[in-house]
């Protein structure tokens, strides 16, 4: 049974302390990068003990959804179609550059290859813990830190990076209204559904093909309001906030070296592109970087919302980023492991 007790309490107000102060020194996306760094030092710097409950967390990527969902519409879907050939060169491009990555920390860092080849996955850290604890003889500690380390680093420096980069300004705040409330209820039920039938993050898949399919068929979708996307970019971030624990740094200086250099190559390589794509099509810096940084949907895709990026194709990216980590690379790094095993 859900209770909110005085350590959910303690840390929704340290999150939103931080998201506060972020807001007054006007840091970008303040109600997620305040809510990340404010949770994260009291987690690491204190003994306070933090809690956060998984409602919240998929709350937050309920409204994400909604928000990515109600830009699909008609016409932003054919403009997609132009960027196929991309997307599938890029992920190639991905899927070279992680083996070599996970080829130079297997023998800079000390630790085999299966291992190095799980810490270097670019995306899908929640399969990719998974699988590596299915395992039971691989080093958790290591795998979790270098991959929770990127996804901070990437939603950390990220929105620093793209913040005045190109884009629209202007944004109209929607209303609230019983057709939102009602709307975003039948989103969670879509969120549900997807996530029992294991489709990852389906909590912000659901509802963003949900409200596609309503874009697509003609019918008006009532507009988020800002606060409530601040609200979810809270959430969001107190969760984001707590992955990195205490015990995950107890790690060797190697280790913790080579985890910030993969991470460091990922996002260089998607700044470099970056430019490289925007040669080729007339995007802002902004949509194109959030296109192509391994940082996962549902972070990239509340991000792209936040900083008015053109949500439809950081979308179209990431989701066939997921697919290809899902389907392809995951899949083979299991098989890899047998196979070294046997």
């Amino acid at each position: 049974m859900f209770i909110f007790d005085k350590h959910m309490f303690i840390t929704l107000y340290i999150g939103l302390t931080g998201a506060v102060l972020f807001n007054l020194l006007h840091i970008p996306m303040p109600w997620l990068l305040g809510a990340i760094a404010a949770v994260l030092i009291v987690q690491l710097s204190t003994k306070v003990q933090l809690k956060w409950h998984k409602y919240f967390r998929n709350f937050g990527l309920i409204v994400a959804g909604y928000s990515i969902g109600f830009a699909f519409t008609p016409e932003a879907v054919q403009d997609i179609k132009q960027f196929i050939g991309s997307i599938i060169v890029l992920n190639v491009l991905f899927i070279v550059l992680f083996f070599g990555v996970s080829y130079l920390v297997a023998k800079r860092a000390d630790l085999d290859f299966s291992t190095a080849l799980t810490c270097c996955v670019p995306g899908g850290m929640s399969q990719v813990v998974a699988f590596a604890e299915e395992q039971g003889d691989m080093d958790m500690v290591v795998i979790t830190f270098f991959q929770i380390l990127r996804v901070l680093l990437i939603v950390g420096f990220v929105p620093l990076m793209v913040s005045g980069a190109g884009g629209t300004g202007v944004v109209v705040s929607g209303a609230y209204s019983w057709s939102l409330i009602g709307l975003l209820a039948v989103c969670g039920g879509a969120g549900w559904l997807a996530q029992m039938a294991r489709i990852p993050t389906g909590f912000m898949l659901g509802p963003v093909f949900l409200l596609m399919g309503i874009n697509i068929a003609g019918i008006d979708v009532p507009k988020l309001p800002l606060s409530l996307l601040h609200i979810a970019q809270l959430m969001l971030g107190i969760y984001i906030g707590l992955l990195l624990k205490k015990e995950d740094l107890h790690l060797s200086k190697k280790h913790v070296f080579y985890a910030f250099v993969s991470a460091g190559i990922f996002i260089g390589a998607a700044y470099g592109l970056t430019f490289v794509m925007k040669s080729f099509y007339s995007l802002d810096f902004r949509t194109g970087f959030l296109s192509i940084v391994p940082g996962g949907l549902d972070q990239m895709g509340i991000i792209a919302a936040s900083v008015h990026a053109n949500v439809t194709i950081v979308t179209a990216f990431q989701l066939f980023r997921v697919l290809v980590v899902s389907v392809f690379l995951v899949p083979f790094v299991k098989t890899f492991v047998k196979k070294v095993k046997t």
